[in-house]
């Protein structure tokens, strides 16, 4: 049984980010130092460290995270600090100001329960920046229905993978991703979209998130091209 073809009056047009950084006027040589600098930081620091589009090799190698978190790695007598800031996930966060929460509550029960990494100093600081975004770049893939919408998703790079899958919920501080809203509000397809929004990060590399979503389209009853 066929329910027809259906195509999105508006087709999703998918983008990267062309920006760069800027250092603030602040750096953390020791972990209490990053904890103050967690309390001081600005909006757009806390987002940069956090949910700016870590490198492929990252990805490749199975390591992507947060900076706070790859910075404290290095520091081998601070034990599973860098995981327990590794498994804070950007994507379920409705603000900034709920995410420098956490990062601060993690940090300072550490620092409570194993003082002696309190004053450690680093090999290499660890520098606060902003990121400065100078604009969405359009690529040349665009979809108007869930045939061209899997295809362009298969072929994307994994950077803009990441800015519509995962910063875009951090961005619009609500608890989606851009592929959920075009699908359920373009194309009516609303459990696919659910499905999609529910793929859980903790448990995936971007790579396997992304033959999630293309399965979870291959699953549909009717496939509509």
């Amino acid at each position: 049984m066929s329910n027809g073809t259906r195509t999105a009056a508006e087709p999703f047009q998918f983008f990267t980010v062309d920006g760069v950084a800027r250092t603030e006027d602040r750096k953390a040589n020791t972990v209490r130092e990053l904890l103050h600098g967690l309390e001081t930081c600005s909006d757009d620091s806390i987002y940069h460290h956090m949910v700016h589009v870590p490198s492929s090799e990252e990805f490749v190698n199975g390591n992507a995270s947060n900076d706070f978190a790859k910075w404290v790695r290095a520091m081998p007598e601070c034990g599973g600090l860098s995981e327990q800031l590794a498994a804070l996930d950007e994507r379920y966060y409705s603000s900034i100001e709920e995410m420098r929460n956490d990062l601060r509550g993690v940090v300072g029960e550490y620092l409570s329960a194993y003082a002696e990494c309190a004053d450690q100093v680093a090999r290499i600081p660890f520098y606060f920046c902003e990121g400065l975004e100078l604009g969405m770049v359009p690529l040349e893939l665009a979809a108007r229905t869930l045939e061209q919408f899997r295809r362009s998703v298969r072929t994307m790079s994994i950077e803009s993978f990441y800015l519509h899958f995962v910063a875009s919920a951090s961005r619009a501080e609500m608890q989606s991703n851009d592929f959920s809203i075009w699908l359920s509000e373009s194309l009516g397809l609303h459990e696919l979209a659910r499905k999609i929004n529910e793929i859980d990060l903790t448990e995936h590399t971007l790579e396997s998130a992304r033959e999630s979503i293309l399965q979870l389209i291959d699953a549909e009853p009717v496939r509509l091209v």
